[in-house]
């Protein structure tokens, strides 16, 4: 059984439905659809290792090694974009370093 983080996907659902969407029960759909494929795209990789954004990383306090490439990629539904869709590119835990304090 998949573990889905049901927090996020809540989240997640609020800032899609904030966006303009014309009910919460079709962000949250989207927000499902969104997490369902983020765990599909990690699967069919082989992924084992965690994995974040290059944002996600920075949160964490790492960044993303110079020219790596994203492990997977994953396309979500994003009202706010004009086509409805983004890519949201993943880097494991094998391409990232911490931060260097300033």
């Amino acid at each position: 059984m998949k573990q889905y983080n049901l927090k996020s996907i809540m989240h997640s659902a609020w800032r899609i439905f904030r966006s303009g969407v014309e009910s919460f029960a079709a962000a949250l759909r989207m927000a499902w659809a969104n997490a369902k494929a983020h765990n599909q795209a990690k699967a069919d990789a082989g992924i084992t290792e965690p994995s974040h954004t290059w944002y996600g990383w920075r949160e964490l306090g790492f960044e993303v090694i110079h020219e790596s490439k994203s492990l997977y990629r994953v396309i979500v539904f994003d009202p706010t974009t004009k086509s409805g869709t983004r890519t949201v590119c993943y880097f494991g835990a094998s391409q990232v370093r911490e931060l260097e304090a300033v």
